[in-house]
């Protein structure tokens, strides 16, 4: 098989190459393809090699075998959406709490006091309480991502899309019981992390030419994941302007992330990559802890501090791989008349179909250390103001090791992973205010919050909602409806500004990490309370 000359370009050296040098020169001169891993399978001969043939260079079966064990990884690798998310922390829960943008530590006055500051249940009614809500996250990215073949780089390159709609419905159970004047314990269950995302026809696939006869999907890009807290705490009045608290979590994971990957064959255009998809999924339970105190300096200003200590939730499933291979008659003759039997090996590579593999995989989802502080000033009888911080520790997330056990699609064994985050600690600042419109009947509840992410430039992806920096606006209401049933309704908006990335390989591997363009985000939630006070 004789391969065509390139067309000339200006220089004798253009005209006397194959299409695969001419490949390899612009790949070596040309910023690298989003999520391409520098191997490459073999290399079109030179006009020095006899033509139709692959370049003859010294390698061994056991190198092919660990060629594809890395480089196929890259279907695994990527939905690295399960440590990226602040983060894929939400911001909080309780009706109240929220309506006020967490603004809440030095009041903690209901059942949500388990997450807030356990100081707060000292002394709190015997109580039960539902919560139920909808989040609905939006990501819009316009792509700007760079290719050695203009047009082909796997997105629309300046047109802008969104994640699809999508609600993702959650909630959560409180009950306090008041063990004696001082004391009250609780029992709660809420989601305090969680993401969703689902970019149907963001990633356009293989390129004409390619000639998968299997479709590739629309949807490479997904995430679901839900960490779900059961969380008994205790609150004791100490002094008479000091309580304290102390909580236990058990939190229960499930994580379902998808992403698309790219890997170099060093064939010509169009098969000069393998296209596949890699799907993460896994469950997991960790333990932590959090205390709280809770102050009241004088009879209208209140001080609350609460520590949550970091927790590492051990997730086990397994890790789909899928490799959509191209059809190319002439590119796996050339490769089965090859002398070589590993080149020869890799010929059913280029007739098409699909190959799957399911290994199993282990990872350590890591939930950070966080503080903070709040002050509450009871202006009056009706008004209280407040305001509150809160420390993030996401600078210990810097990787997530994945132990790997099973083969690649290929057969040959899958190699354990490490996966670079680089997130960066974070502050989140909170003021809020609630009103008492009618005592002991009607009150009303607002707040604001700005929140820095911690995901660096190098690791945003489509997996995760909080691509920038975030504003919050709450507002809520309570009612009581008698003189035992309250209800509370809120929403919350947040919303960033536009971020603009550009492509990044953040560990220096050879890979980008990261999904080059400009990025913006909003969630709205819509929820309500119900509690009981006996």
């Amino acid at each position: 098989m004789h391969l065509p000359k390139l067309q000339a370009v200006g220089t004798r050296e253009a005209e006397s190459r194959t299409i695969g040098e001419q490949f390899i020169c612009d790949l070596a001169h040309s910023p690298p393809l989003p999520y391409i891993l520098p191997y490459r399978v073999f290399e079109i001969a030179g006009p020095s090699e006899q033509p139709g043939r692959f370049n003859r260079e010294e390698t061994s079966v056991k190198q092919w075998q660990r060629f594809f064990a890395v480089v196929l990884a890259a279907a695994l690798i990527l939905p690295a959406g399960i440590a990226s998310a602040g983060g894929y922390n939400l911001a909080g829960v309780g009706a109240k709490a929220l309506s006020m943008s967490g603004s809440f530590r030095a009041i903690a006055d209901d059942w949500s006091a388990t997450y807030w500051n356990p100081a707060g249940l000292a002394g709190q009614a015997t109580s039960i309480t539902l919560e139920a809500k909808a989040l609905y996250p939006l990501v819009w990215i316009t792509p700007n991502v760079t290719s050695p073949y203009v047009g082909y780089e796997g997105y629309v390159n300046g047109v802008e899309q969104s994640s699809r709609e999508k609600a993702f419905p959650s909630g959560a159970f409180g009950l306090t019981y008041q063990l004696n004047e001082k004391m009250t314990a609780a029992f709660s269950v809420f989601a305090p992390s969680a993401l969703g995302a689902d970019f149907t026809g963001l990633y356009t696939g293989p390129p004409y030419g390619y000639n998968n006869t299997v479709p590739f999907p629309d949807d490479a890009w997904f995430s679901d994941m839900k960490v779900i807290d059961m969380h008994p705490a205790v609150g004791y009045q100490a002094t008479d302007q000091l309580s304290l608290g102390l909580g236990i979590s058990i939190q229960y994971a499930t994580v379902t992330l998808r992403s698309p990957s790219q890997i170099p064959t060093g064939a010509p255009f169009p098969v000069e990559h393998f296209y596949a998809t890699g799907e993460l999924e896994g469950t997991g339970v960790g333990f932590g802890f959090n205390v709280g105190a809770k102050y009241d300096a004088t009879e209208q200003l209140h001080i609350g501090l609460c520590y949550r200590g970091p927790l590492t939730i051990p997730l086990s499933g397994t890790m789909t791989q899928a490799l959509y291979l191209p059809y190319s008659p002439g590119v796996s003759a050339a490769l089965a008349a090859d002398a070589d039997p590993a080149r020869a090996a890799l010929a059913p590579l280029f007739l098409g179909g699909k190959r799957t593999s399911t290994p199993d995989g282990d990872a350590d989802l890591p939930i950070p250390m966080e503080f903070g502080a709040g002050i509450a000033y009871d202006v009056n009888e009706q008004l209280t103001i407040a305001a509150d911080f809160n420390w993030v520790n996401w600078a210990t997330a810097d990787k997530i090791e994945i132990k790997v056990s099973g083969n690649d699609p290929t057969g040959q064994p899958a190699e354990d992973q490490t996966i670079v985050l680089d997130y960066e600690d974070t502050i989140r600042l909170n003021v809020g205010l609630s009103y008492v419109v009618i005592p002991d009947q009607f009150e009303l509840y607002a707040g604001y919050y700005l929140d820095p992410t911690p995901i660096p430039d190098g690791t945003v992806r489509p997996t995760i909602t909080d691509v920038a920096d975030k504003h919050n606006l709450s507002i809520g209401a309570g009612y009581w409806i008698n003189e035992n049933l309250l209800l509370q309704p809120y929403w919350e908006h947040v919303w960033s500004g536009e971020r603009t990335v550009g492509m990044i390989d953040i560990d220096s591997n050879g890979t980008i990490d990261n999904l080059a363009g400009d990025w913006k985000m909003q969630v709205d939630t819509f929820g309500f309370q119900l509690g009981y006070r006996f």
